[in-house]
């Protein structure tokens, strides 16, 4: 952190003052005005992200605690970032999801919502093993939907289970999107959109029914507690970093919010983060807001879909049926237009926490 601090905190002061400058220059006084002026509100979204820190507080704390003692044997009251990144690791489950079975999962999965990947000429696996080949899942839409590449190096691990499948989501949302939209609504409009697909696809991982027909492993009900307490903790960690970001991008001094990133940032996850990350932990375009709206996306269309559908709504042709309708709209429409037009719900980030209270026991 003192690195960080020498080297790179002149680069991040250096690029905070040019989003500045080039936020007046296209004729607005912040950046949080020039963000609104293409329909998202930010406020609505933040008092949402203030409720739900206020709803889940007493969950957070006693959920976490355990968790903490369980899996590093520290306290909340004394665990610090390492401990954290150390009990998130969860390295005993990794037996439980075996690197081999990854495709096959994806598969059976898409198989069951009567989509057939090995029929699909423009979802393109890329499974090489190569030197440098980054460790991590990702989707590379290279022309949309004719060409959506899937790049992944299996380990195995639920977190590379998780990456798999989030990116498994973006892929088959992209490879879905219609032609006859123009590329605005292909690779533009609300990212919460296709962040909230690849969500839905993710947390089935972490979903008991779809554990219990796709994998043989010793206290799935545990793992999914872990899975949710952690969910918990980033959910948390993203609406303190809306909170922050509010305040950082409108008219204030940018070196005075360092004290405030820490305080904002401790309040919502009760571990103190790195004061020198106050610009670092700053996503372009308020990409924070993309990630609460997919939570909450994702709960309701996963809500929707076990009322009409069942809890093993995954193996429903019916449901990939909706999905393909849906996906084909790329981003014409935003998250909360899809879910009231699904649903007829409006979005709210309260479907989230009710759901994590649901699944963990305190």
């Amino acid at each position: 952190m003192e690195l960080a601090e020498e080297r790179l905190q002149p680069s991040w002061l250096a690029h905070d003052a040019k989003r500045r400058d080039g936020t007046r220059a296209l004729g607005a006084s912040t950046y949080r005005e020039l963000y609104e002026r293409f329909g998202f509100p930010l406020e609505e979204l933040a008092a949402q992200a203030r409720a739900f820190l206020d709803e889940t507080e007493a969950l957070h704390v006693a959920a976490f605690d355990r968790f903490l003692r369980r899996r590093v044997g520290v306290p909340l009251e004394e665990a610090r970032r390492h401990d954290v990144v150390r009990a998130f690791r969860g390295s005993d489950w990794d037996e439980g999801f075996p690197a081999d079975r990854m495709v096959p999962a994806l598969e059976w999965t898409l198989d069951g919502l009567g989509i057939d990947l090995s029929a699909q000429r423009n979802v393109q696996l890329d499974l090489e093993l190569r030197p440098q080949k980054s460790p991590r899942a990702f989707c590379a839409p290279i022309e949309v939907p004719d060409r959506i590449k899937l790049v992944i190096k299996p380990m195995g691990g639920p977190d590379d289970w998780h990456a798999f499948f989030h990116e498994a989501g973006h892929a088959e949302h992209f490879a879905h999107v219609s032609r006859d939209l123009p590329v605005e609504f292909k690779r533009l409009g609300d990212n919460s959109v296709t962040e909230g697909w690849a969500m839905l696809f993710e947390h089935l991982v972490d979903d008991p029914v779809w554990l219990s027909r796709r994998l043989d492993f010793a206290r799935p009900e545990d793992f999914v507690e872990e899975s949710t307490v952690s969910l918990l903790y980033v959910v948390r960690r993203y609406a303190g970093k809306l909170l922050y970001e509010l305040e950082l991008h409108g008219d204030v001094e940018v070196e005075s919010m360092r004290s405030r990133y820490v305080e904002l940032l401790q309040d919502a996850t009760k571990i103190g983060p790195a004061p020198a990350d106050y610009l670092a932990d700053v996503d372009e375009g308020f990409y924070c807001t993309c990630y609460l709206r997919a939570w909450a996306f994702h709960t309701q269309i996963e809500s929707h879909l076990r009322e009409e559908l069942g809890r093993a709504w995954f193996t429903r042709p019916e449901a990939g049926s909706l999905l393909r309708e849906l996906w084909a709209e790329g981003q014409r429409l935003t998250a909360a237009e899809l879910l009231d037009q699904v649903a007829g719900t409006t979005l709210e980030l309260a479907a989230v926490g009710e759901r994590i209270e649901e699944e963990v026991g305190v």
